[in-house]
């Protein structure tokens, strides 16, 4: 059953992709209290690492062609403990909607709506996300390209405008930390957002591509995402130096250093509104995922109608996972990271196994 008769390009997916990884520029933090100066190495390590995992999802794209994640599961696992494991990632969608939904609530708040209360905030974002989950795929990921170009644009601009400042001198010593504090930032990114990237098994039907097409598009979008990634975290560190595991929010505080006069200050707000418009785009996105999860599990091709019951769900439950960023950035370093691994390593490579010793790819085309 197809859920959102919605197509969308090659190009688009790619877009996709990148804005998707792009939006997770407000994560450095979760690395560099962790790793300090080398936390660039953790990015490059985790990139590297997880293209084998990327490689599983592009395989199971090409795999079940027209099945989302859901009807994979039902085919591999069977109907019941395919819905049991459909349910589970219904909830993880969720999850992360509500997780991210409150990251762009607290960072709007503590940049420029400091007196507006937080579910105000949520709220406003849901209401216009609704209106872009309930018009389908095509609107949800309509403005991917100019938001992608956007942010590299911004990125660049800091660098050169700050660039009297950056000192190479920052990135040393390298390899200073014990072994196991690079295994948990590299573990840590290859959860958040790398494996992030296994909701996009839920819009496969919304693709009509060649199997050289969804990896070439997955691919390079995963690419520029992590390029970007990279460099916020370069610069961050080679202007902060070691003051950078002290804030929550390194790209902000870089920004706030570059002042070229009266005109050009407080380009912070370059920085705010590149990473609300990511974090919206985000958000927009996994709303989308979670309502087709949900529609698809309950076997109700009028998805609209569950976008609105969906967003106030997504509300309520936000607002009581965390009391404060604080604790959700110690979960995010310590928790997290070993839950998500169940969803986005563990469940994605078992399917991959029990679908090819099933010879179910076969079955899939013949279908």
């Amino acid at each position: 059953m197809k859920i959102d008769k919605g197509q969308i390009s090659g190009m688009q997916f790619m877009f996709t992709v990148a804005f998707f990884l792009q939006s997770s520029a407000l994560l450095t933090s979760f690395l560099t209290t962790v790793t300090l100066q080398d936390s660039w190495l953790a990015v490059v390590f985790g990139t590297v690492l997880c293209m084998p995992l990327i490689w599983v999802y592009r395989t199971l794209m090409v795999m079940f062609p027209g099945k989302n994640l859901v009807q994979i599961l039902d085919e591999v696992y069977g109907t019941i403990a395919g819905k049991i494991i459909g349910i589970l990632y219904a909830w993880f969608f969720f999850t992360l909607t509500a997780l991210n939904l409150m990251d762009l609530g607290d960072f709007a708040k503590i940049t420029v709506m400091a007196e507006t209360p937080q579910v105000v905030l949520a709220l406003m974002c849901v209401i216009v996300s609704a209106w872009a989950v309930r018009n389908g795929i095509r609107v949800v990921t309509r403005y991917g390209a100019l938001f992608v170009a956007v942010e590299f644009c911004i990125v660049a601009a800091s660098i050169l405008l700050a660039f009297n400042q950056i000192d190479l001198q920052n990135f040393l010593p390298m390899f200073d930390q014990p072994v196991y504090k690079y295994v948990q930032s590299t573990h840590i990114i290859a959860t958040m957002p790398f494996g992030e990237v296994v909701v996009f098994l839920m819009i496969t039907p919304n693709l009509k591509l060649t199997r050289r097409d969804t990896t070439k598009y997955l691919f390079l979008g995963v690419f520029m995402g992590a390029l970007t990634l990279l460099v916020v975290l370069m610069r961050d560190i080679a202007m902060l130096g070691n003051t950078l595991p002290l804030f929550t929010l390194p790209g902000l505080v870089t920004l706030r250093l570059v002042s070229l006069g009266e005109a050009l200050s407080r380009m912070e707000i370059l920085f705010a509104v590149a990473l609300i418009m990511l974090l919206f785009f985000k958000v927009t996105f996994l709303y989308y995922v979670s309502v087709i999860t949900l529609a698809q599990i309950m076997k109700i091709k009028a998805y609209k109608h569950l976008v609105l019951a969906a967003g106030a769900l997504v509300i309520v439950y936000g607002l009581t996972l965390y009391p404060n960023p604080v604790v959700h950035a110690a979960s995010a370093r310590e928790i997290v990271p070993f839950a998500w691994t169940l969803f986005e390593i563990l469940l994605p490579l078992l399917t991959f196994i029990i679908a090819k010793l099933r010879k179910l790819a076969a079955e899939a085309k013949e279908a």
